[in-house]
């Protein structure tokens, strides 16, 4: 069981808060969002990434040296595991975060595109499928 509700709270981890409305990147664009550069997305430094959902919250910081460091804390009773790991860009500005969750025995990649809506920083994990989903990042590294 507890694969089964860590991997779901995992399958959105660099999507921001499940608190935020969710956007398609269709929307997004509608509204003049811009897909950040490689640069540009280095240039944010660190991103506070806070997920909560009914099964499990996660608190993940995605840090300019290219680092991943967090806690995931599971409701069902499982207990909890830090999260450690790496990201990286590549020059379309595709950015891939591999995620570890020692406790859980469990690991993950997730890799998508940074978009910035006035002071807004989303996560979506395409740049061209207008339909996916555009998550709106949480924490000190947004622009506001």
């Amino acid at each position: 069981m507890r694969a089964i509700h860590v991997s779901c709270l995992l399958a959105g981890l660099l999507a921001a808060n499940g608190v935020q409305a969710q956007s398609t990147l269709g929307e997004l664009l509608d509204q003049g969002a811009r897909k950040l550069s490689a640069a540009e997305v280095q240039a944010l430094g660190d991103l506070r990434i806070v997920r909560q959902a009914p099964d499990a919250d996660a608190y993940i910081a995605l840090r300019a040296d290219g680092t991943v460091v967090g806690m995931v804390h599971n409701k069902q009773g499982e207990g909890s595991s830090e999260a450690v790991g790496t990201w990286s860009i590549d020059a379309s500005g595709r950015r891939c975060a591999d995620v570890s969750l020692p406790a859980f025995r469990m690991t993950m990649q997730q890799c998508g595109y940074t978009f910035q809506l006035g002071r807004d920083i989303f996560f979506a994990s395409s740049d061209a499928d207008r339909a996916v989903a555009a998550h709106l990042y949480t924490g000190p590294a947004f622009l506001r």
